[in-house]
């Protein structure tokens, strides 16, 4: 794997945990068990090793059985990444960064984050011929997997949209999710309100959108129509700010739309925003989701 892009993670993370606690996501997903206590789960049998603290006399003694309290945090997250691609991914964000080198160290730093937890984590993006899917896994080797197989087919012009994807998941994936999606405004603006329902019915949803860089300034490239933008609208005060108006008006309509589902977003437009950004993102999700 490219070991410049894992080198920056744990330096990231690495730098962030020096300043504020190092279990960065503990509690971040307790919303996927709606409708039990934010500590206790259930019970289940005493095994060698566990806290004899745990142990639950009262309902032992009922069973016959030693049974200990089993809490959320002992649970197994299943983390599901459904990552954009294709050439609006080559674009920069108005930053001045590759949108291509953001979402893989997003999808790094949040992977390596999950792993540090325990949790078991899948990829899903679509790629030129289909759907690339890899099985939910931790550990270091899966790991690398993952991020090798979004680096080297990231720049494939993907069949399928993020809307279509995701849509996909909720028909075949028949299980308990939280889903990190990693896309750009055109992947935003495509998610409705009949696709977020059936996607947030079983699942948490938190959205990282990598941002477009604006068509203002010094030979700005389009990368979709693969030609340089007109320079006449490029140093138009007017025209940027419509743009600027537009990108609002439809960021609050989608925010006014996610919030009505308890969909988290962030928005990132340099890499040395992904951790801080992310975090806040866990525990703002966290937070709007207790209850």
């Amino acid at each position: 794997m490219n070991y410049d892009y894992l080198s920056k993670i744990r330096a990231q993370v690495a730098l962030y945990s020096s300043k504020k606690s190092s279990n960065l996501l503990s509690g971040s997903f307790r919303s996927i068990y709606r409708g039990r206590s934010l500590d206790f789960d259930d019970l289940r049998e005493y095994t060698f090793g566990d806290n004899v603290k745990d142990i639950d006399w009262k309902a032992s003694s009922k069973t016959g059985k030693t049974l200990i309290r089993r809490y959320i945090a002992e649970k197994k997250h299943n983390i599901l990444f459904v990552c954009d691609g294709g050439s609006r991914m080559l674009a920069d964000t108005p930053e001045g960064v590759s949108k291509m080198d953001i979402a893989i160290t997003t999808l790094g730093t949040i992977a390596f984050l999950i792993d540090r937890h325990g949790d078991d984590f899948a990829l899903m993006h679509s790629i030129d011929k289909g759907f690339d899917f890899t099985y939910f896994r931790s550990g270091n080797v899966h790991f690398e997997n993952v991020m090798n197989r979004y680096a080297e087919t990231i720049k494939l012009e993907p069949k399928y949209t993020i809307p279509e994807i995701l849509d996909y998941v909720t028909e075949n994936i028949r299980r308990n999710m939280v889903i990190f999606v990693i896309t750009d405004m055109a992947g935003v603006r495509g998610m409705d309100e009949k696709l977020l329902k059936k996607l947030t019915y079983n699942n948490d949803v938190m959205i990282i959108n990598i941002d477009d860089a604006y068509l203002h300034g010094e030979n700005v490239y389009d990368v979709e129509s693969g030609r340089y933008a007109d320079s006449l609208f490029l140093h138009s005060n007017i025209l940027y700010r419509a743009e600027l108006r537009n990108r609002e008006k439809h960021m609050q309509e989608m925010e006014e739309i996610f919030k009505r589902y308890k969909v988290g977003m962030t928005t990132i437009r340099n890499e040395d925003e992904i951790v801080d950004n992310i975090v806040e993102l866990f525990e703002r999700h966290r937070y709007e989701n207790i209850g």
